[in-house]
């Protein structure tokens, strides 16, 4: 086998691969929306089925030789950034695919649907009883398909790296406990501080909240020939559908807060449609998984969504578009928006608040997988955290540990997705301040357009060519840093306040 050979290969399976993979986001897209309950284990089956022919792909002669082939190869002496990234993703493909079993693999996929059902009927019934025994039963098996793909390394480091590339544990917990500090500081600071004017602000009717929100989408780049609107689902997401396809995901109420989730969304939706067609004739497409795709939506979400200069523009036309704004100023519409108050719900927390949501989960998943939590632990232990870093602790256990759908739904090891999101958006911020001083002035006429070209250039072209770790090194010099996104949150909020 030669070189350009072996590479054109790995062309073709990813070229499959991502085949697999769409067909695997409108089986999510269904499952959330319009999947009728007594279809689910038929789907299930099917799913289970398209995930072991996904699988199959690099577990074949043809994948093994190019495995044999490459073993040798050092990914710096390689030609260019995109061999290397075939290449790493390549080699982290073919270690998951041949190291899982067959049998375990088939195993959770058949189990995921009874799982999902299972969360839905425990949260109807706040009761977490319902759901323990399949939580239990989850977790096992991906610590049995952990171990499989690498028996060398604990299972969470497995599955944190899965989600997260190139990250370890204990890179992340030392972030995380600097974030965690600082975050629990600026709290009491601002707990203690003089709390800014507001006003309370009223739902208004769902349909003109929705188109407001779909429009102000589109307004940050979010273009209709790439993606679409759905509001049937309980939580949002955003689905991949191909290249040139990102589909939003949302829920129907009147609350401004819907404003916040379709700018979020669209962030993802934009960086996974944004890849050059370099990228896309490599199977590259997407974004980076994990935290720096959280970090592209949290950034149109809060940097720009909640800034003072994005809404010195649009709130005039909130107000003429929505009546209950009319009599609501622009400070104390900017200061309900900014309100420090911890609650029980991670989506609806607060920009300060919302890491410690986050990271308490990862920690919950990080014990667990340690031997230190069980599954009859774990509500008590979550109820324990949240009184100890929050301050409050859930009234139930659907407010509680049922709130989030990620353990029924796969996605073990990625709470800290969300937290890391954070650290990078202070670190995009950091780096695009200097390339674009007059940003906030250019917000306030209405100018999004600098910033979109920016994460275009920047970001959203190079895909999945780079881990998270080689892009932050690309746009800052430095690794993950929490630092950053704390200056920005003591800025921000130490100006409302009136703290130092």
């Amino acid at each position: 086998m030669r070189y350009q050979e072996c590479l054109h290969s790995i062309r073709q399976l990813n070229e499959q691969f991502r085949h697999y993979k769409s067909i695997e986001s409108l089986f999510e897209l269904d499952q959330w929306s319009m999947l009728p309950a007594e279809g689910a284990a038929y789907r299930q089956q099917t799913a289970a089925f398209i995930g072991e022919q996904k699988n199959a792909l690099y577990c074949g002669d043809e994948a093994r030789r190019m495995a044999d082939f490459l073993s040798g190869v050092k990914l710096e002496e390689l030609d260019n950034d995109i061999d290397r990234a075939l290449v790493r993703i390549f080699r982290a493909r073919y270690r998951n695919a041949v190291h899982t079993p067959v049998d375990l693999l088939r195993e959770y996929n058949l189990m995921k649907a009874e799982c999902m059902n299972a969360w839905k009927q425990a949260r109807q019934a706040q009761d977490y009883g319902i759901f323990r025994p399949y939580l239990a039963r989850a977790f096992d098996l991906k610590k049995q398909i952990a171990l499989s793909i690498n028996p060398d390394a604990p299972a969470f480091e497995t599955l944190v790296g899965m989600t997260d590339e190139g990250l370890q544990v204990r890179e992340v917990s030392e972030q995380f406990d600097r974030l965690k500090t600082g975050l629990r500081s600026l709290l009491d600071r601002l707990q203690t501080g003089h709390a800014p004017e507001t006003a309370p602000i009223p739902d208004c009717d769902p349909e003109q909240m929705e188109h407001f929100a779909q429009r102000l989408a589109r307004e940050l780049g979010y273009s209709p020939e790439r993606g679409s609107f759905n509001n049937r689902v309980v939580h949002a997401f955003t689905s991949f559908m191909g290249p040139r396809d990102a589909r939003v995901s949302t829920y129907r109420n009147g609350s401004y807060n819907l404003i916040f989730t379709y700018l979020h969304e669209a962030g993802h939706a934009m960086y996974a449609s944004g890849s050059s067609q370099e990228i896309i004739d490599a199977g590259l497409w997407g974004g980076v998984e994990g935290g720096f795709h959280e970090a592209n939506a949290r950034f149109f979400e809060n940097m720009v969504g909640h800034s003072r200069a994005y809404w010195s523009h649009y709130y005039p036309q909130l107000q003429a578009k929505l009546a209950p704004f009319r009599d609501i100023s622009l400070d104390a519409f900017y200061a309900a928006t900014h309100q420090v108050r911890p609650t029980p719900r991670r989506i609806s927390s607060d920009e300060v608040t919302y890491s410690l949501h986050a990271i308490l989960r990862f920690e919950l998943e990080r014990d667990y997988f340690a031997g230190e939590l069980s599954a009859d632990d774990m509500a008590q232990a979550w109820n324990d955290k949240y009184e100890r870093y929050l301050g409050i602790r859930p009234q139930n256990d659907t407010e509680g540990v049922l709130q989030d759908m990620h353990w029924a739904g796969d996605y073990i090891g990625y709470f800290q997705s969300y937290a890391l999101g954070n650290i990078y958006t202070g670190q995009i911020l950091q780096a695009m301040h200097e390339d674009i001083p007059d940003m906030d002035a250019r917000m306030a006429r209405g100018d999004l357009q600098p910033v979109y070209a920016w994460m275009q250039d920047k970001i959203w072209q190079h895909g999945c060519c780079y881990t998270a770790g080689e892009l932050m090194h690309r746009l800052t010099g430095t690794g993950l840093d929490a630092q950053p996104f704390l200056t920005y949150l003591e800025r921000t909020y130490g100006a409302l306040y009136g703290i130092s």
